[in-house]
Order: C-alpha cells, then sequence, then structure tokens
C-alpha cells in the first residue's frame, strides 16, 4: 500500500479528543483517521470490528455490583413472573 501524507486542520477539542481516543484504544491518531475513512466508506479497505472491539472499552468498569447475578439465588427470587 501505498501512503502519501495530508495535513488537516482539526479545532483544539476535535484533537484533544483524537488524542484520548487513540491512547484509550492504544494505537496512533492516523491509524483513528484511517478506521474512520475506511467506516465510513470512503475507501476500499473497511475494517472489520469484532464485538469485543465494539464493547472493550466497557469491559471492567463496573463496580460496586454483584460478581455474578446468574449463581445467587436471592437475584432470582421473582425471575420470569
Amino acid at each position: 500500500m501505498q501512503t502519501e501524507t495530508l495535513s488537516i486542520r482539526i479545532s483544539k477539542v476535535g484533537i484533544a479528543a483524537l488524542r484520548r481516543r487513540a491512547r484509550e484504544e492504544k494505537t496512533s491518531q492516523g491509524q483513528l483517521v484511517r478506521q474512520a475513512l475506511a467506516n465510513y466508506g470512503i475507501t476500499t479497505e473497511p475494517t472489520a470490528r469484532t464485538g469485543y472491539d465494539v464493547i472493550k472499552h466497557l469491559i471492567g468498569r463496573s463496580h460496586g455490583g454483584p460478581r455474578d447475578l446468574s449463581t445467587n439465588p436471592r437475584h432470582l427470587e421473582n425471575y420470569g413472573q
């Protein structure tokens, strides 16, 4: 794949959001832009997203709730009624 460099102007808020998202996804800013172009249908190389990719930012975020609702009878008392 042959690549070229593109320079664009982005607001301070936009660049901060791009940097934050790149840090969260542990990827480069350029890779995020390339993924956005592919997902938008501009390029012919769409990136396939797995179910994990869609929810990975949520994994491990829940705190304070019961560890496993399916094995504690107390949480199943009126289930299905």
